[in-house]
């Protein structure tokens, strides 16, 4: 894999938000693949607390580089969620002086962010689904995460930056405001949230903006047919 120029481009289908009857399921292609029909597979952080992983979900990687990957049951995420307040940065550490307000639809909210996937090596196949791994054996596996800027490179975006992550919600929670963070050195931030959140699976949308006397950060729900964008590292 050309590491430094292949991205993938991959749709969630079938079980999208609001029709969660099916296992949603993860299609993309990653353009130039080289490596053989392989497979594509989600490590969660074994319980306890050493190298080892759990095989969340296994999927397969065609020779042409079509990505298919039947997303993880929500009863393996329930020991891998995170407070949601904390995964979106509501509140900031450092704020001198904050106004304004965030609220939640329930405080106490947790998700599970998608952040990376792992492509096989040629010729390998990850383990079963439920399988405790490892991190040793998964070497040298190509990860994938959603952390690209999708206005890079595009004209008249200097300044302007935009992310596009998956991620979990096993209810429905609101999370809407605004607020103002005044840090001791750093440039004010205003954030805005408008978050309908869903239960089951979301593309949570960050627009980030610089170009004014304060720093700009806006977290709301992309259409559930975005067409989400991984990178290779």
């Amino acid at each position: 894999m050309r590491r430094s120029t292949v991205a993938v481009w991959a749709a969630l289908l079938g079980g999208v938000v609001g029709a969660q009857a099916d296992t949603p399921v993860l299609r993309g292609t990653l353009p130039g693949w080289e490596g053989g029909v392989g497979s594509v597979g989600v490590l969660l952080p074994f319980p306890g607390g050493d190298d080892r992983r759990i095989q969340a979900a296994r999927g397969t990687l065609g020779a042409a580089g079509d990505l298919t990957l039947p997303l993880p049951d929500p009863a393996r995420l329930a020991g891998a969620l995170v407070p949601l307040a904390e995964w979106l940065n509501l509140d900031p550490l450092g704020c001198v002086t904050r106004s304004g307000k965030i609220t939640l639809g329930d405080p106490a909210a947790q998700v599970f962010p998608l952040n990376e996937l792992r492509v096989a090596a040629a010729g390998r196949t990850f383990p079963s689904v439920g399988s405790i791994v490892g991190e040793d054996l998964w070497q040298p596996a190509t990860i994938l995460n959603s952390e690209v800027d999708l206005l890079a490179g595009q004209a008249g975006a200097d300044g302007r930056l935009r992310f596009q992550r998956l991620v979990f919600s096993p209810a429905d929670v609101t999370v809407s405001g605004e607020a103002r963070c005044v840090p001791e050195q750093a440039m004010p931030e205003r954030l805005t949230v408008n978050l309908p959140l869903r239960a089951g699976w979301n593309v949570v949308q960050e627009d980030v903006s610089y170009i004014s006397e304060d720093a700009t950060r806006a977290l709301t729900l992309a259409p559930p047919d975005t067409v989400t964008v991984w990178q290779a590292r």
